[in-house]
């Protein structure tokens, strides 16, 4: 299979972050804007305003910051859980900025505005991790599928996706599946097996861009399977 990926994280996102930042922020941003909108549209925070907008802005003045992703690298969360983190403290300390502002003007006592807002700041909503977790898991696979298929394609080999989409995704039998794509049937499983390897070793690869760490490896590809069938 082509060589997409590095084998290891530290030689793409974090030699990125320190030789070429803005490439490194540009990747992150790519791919956690529709995980991190999916997080704001199942938790509390979407009544401060549009996912969208919120997001951007939270991208906007701490992604943009050189030192943020650098301090990731040194946090051991995975990237995902570290940029929700850094969403919910921004979006709830821009609103709490503004809320103390009109209440200066409203001669509100902001001892007191301070004292209960920290009593309703909350750890993350487990809905809204779980809507994170699933977007993420969603990107991941469908890149993963995406470029297996298109390396298949690529080497005539397409009727070998067309096996494993009918076999795993629609549960034909291989007798099924190879009379709609004319491979033998003593040679579906083997070919069945192949294509699996092919999509494990891209995610792996994918989970290992993005900063996961080689040990969490399989963790990580057990989560994926578990939040798609759930």
């Amino acid at each position: 299979m082509a060589d997409h990926f590095p084998t290891t994280h530290s030689t793409w996102l974090v030699e990125r972050i320190d030789r070429a930042p803005d490439e490194a922020r540009a990747h992150v941003m790519a791919r956690y804007f529709d995980p991190l909108c999916a997080y704001v549209r199942s938790s509390r925070l979407r009544g401060l305003g549009e996912p969208a907008d919120l997001v951007n802005a939270f991208f906007a003045a701490r992604v943009a910051d050189a030192g943020y992703l650098a301090r990731w690298t040194a946090s051991g969360l995975p990237l995902r859980r570290w940029l929700a983190n850094g969403l919910l403290i921004h979006a709830r300390n821009t609103a709490l900025a503004a809320r103390r502002q009109s209440s200066r003007r409203e001669g509100i006592d902001l001892e007191e505005l301070d004292r209960t807002a920290q009593l309703r700041l909350a750890d993350h909503e487990t809905d809204a991790l779980l809507a994170l977790e699933r977007r993420w898991a969603i990107r991941t696979v469908t890149e993963a599928h995406e470029r297996v298929r298109s390396e298949l394609d690529t080497e005539g080999r397409s009727a070998w996706w067309e096996l494993f989409r009918l076999h795993t995704v629609h549960a034909r039998t291989y007798a099924q599946a190879c009379g709609v794509t004319g491979i033998p049937l003593t040679s579906a499983s083997s070919v069945h097996r192949q294509v699996v390897d092919r999509l494990r070793a891209t995610l792996v690869a994918i989970l290992e861009r993005d900063g996961i760490r080689q040990e969490d490896i399989d963790n990580e590809l057990a989560l994926l399977q578990d939040l798609l069938e759930s």
